[in-house]
């Protein structure tokens, strides 16, 4: 395998990567065209302004503004996904049944952020809240408030201005289940990165996380990479040295985060376990014996997020596991919950869990939970007993 540094990296020049996608996008248009295209824009941006009394709506149809980006209609959560929480606090949620984004406002009510229902690939350069999306799988927050999305096989960008574009991947799956590497310095925009879909052939979905420097890393099913500010790929290092799974980790890998010293964990490989890789590249399975394993139920990995406090957490059904070294520890039990599919933490030591019916029907909704202070707050159910 190909290999780059894993130690810290530069801060991802967000900026550069919009104006990267969008002149690939734009490239058959005139110098003509572009001008006048851009006095248009200005124009009616001006207009808006001064009509709106000084904020800019992402969209015509009655946009408003809430938790940092611009958010379009109000809107009903169906079936709770990937979550995330803005630089402001605000709760981010994947509406996976209309293929949305949502935000979920102090009233307990919903809004759109990115999606307009409808399946495809479609809105670049335009409102987010405009945008076709398909198979949302994982979201992460930028440093200085962009929201990256796995869209099937790419990654997705929303400016904090409300704007969209893809800056990863192709849309094509990696053909087999032992999809050939992509190569170090492959142009980000041509890569196969595979989708959600493959879960049904036995691979792990796309993941993404952002280190606490804000550079993007994303987790194929063989390989781990970290996207460059020039708009490039860097494949990682990642090796097990001795033991039955000495070798590169280069299958089944899944979900990943970023704790505050640089080590990437992911989750995945042997099953329900946890791998670390520090700068070295040189990884160790994490949570295993009599320390235990993680996992996620209806799969096998684990949902990892890096906490306030900089460790990475992952989940073994209910319980909440931190990771320390070579061990997994409980840090808090959901007695009344089983089966967490998302996690995502707040200010304030806030956790976010999005938890589904458990194994033998033990709840008969879906729900949408906080927890703070080892108190249980219930957000949404999929009953509609809570205002949405």
């Amino acid at each position: 395998m190909i290999t780059a540094p894993v130690g810290p990296q530069p801060v991802l020049d967000e900026e550069a990567l919009f104006r990267e996608a969008r002149r690939l996008r734009r490239r058959r248009w005139t110098i003509g065209i572009l001008t006048v295209a851009a006095l248009l824009a200005v124009g009616a941006a001006i207009a808006a302004l001064a009509s709106s009394g000084g904020s800019t709506p992402a969209s015509g149809r009655g946009a408003g503004t809430a938790g940092g980006l611009p958010t379009g209609s109000p809107a009903r959560l169906n079936v709770a996904g990937a979550l995330a929480v803005g630089p402001d606090g605000a709760l981010y949620v994947t509406d996976v049944a209309r293929d949305r984004v949502l935000v979920r406002l102090p009233d307990g009510r919903f809004r759109v952020v990115v999606g307009n229902g409808k399946v495809g690939f479609a809105g670049d350069g335009g409102p987010a809240v405009d945008a076709d999306l398909s198979d949302v799988s994982d979201l992460a927050f930028s440093p200085g408030g962009s929201l990256y999305i796995v869209d099937g096989g790419r990654v997705r960008v929303v400016s904090p201005n409300g704007v969209i574009d893809t800056i990863a991947g192709d849309g094509r799956a990696p053909a087999g289940r032992r999809p050939r590497p992509i190569a170090n310095g492959t142009p980000a925009l041509s890569a196969a990165l595979g989708s959600p879909r493959s879960v049904v052939d036995g691979n792990s979905p796309l993941s993404i996380a952002v280190s606490p420097g804000g550079a993007l890393y994303l987790s194929t099913f063989s390989q781990l990479l970290r996207l460059t500010a020039a708009g490039t790929l860097d494949t990682i290092r990642a090796v097990v040295p001795s033991g039955p799974w000495a070798g590169n980790l280069d299958a089944n890998l899944g979900p990943i985060a970023i704790d505050a010293q640089g080590n990437i964990d992911v989750a995945g490989v042997n099953g329900w376990s946890i791998w670390q890789l520090p700068p070295s590249g040189v990884a160790h399975q994490v949570g295993f014996g009599a320390d235990g394993q993680a996992r996620r139920s209806g799969g096998n990995v684990s949902v990892l997020e890096r906490g306030p406090d900089g460790a990475v957490y992952g989940e073994n059904g209910n319980v909440i596991l931190r990771v320390e070294g070579n061990r997994l520890v409980p840090t808090f039990t959901f007695n009344q919950y089983f089966w967490l599919t998302q996690l995502a933490f707040g200010p304030h030591g806030t956790l976010y869990a999005d938890e589904i019916p458990g194994g033998g029907a033990f709840e008969a909704h879906q729900q949408l939970v906080s927890v703070r202070n080892a108190h249980v707050s219930l957000l949404w159910q999929e009953n509609n007993t809570t205002p949405k």
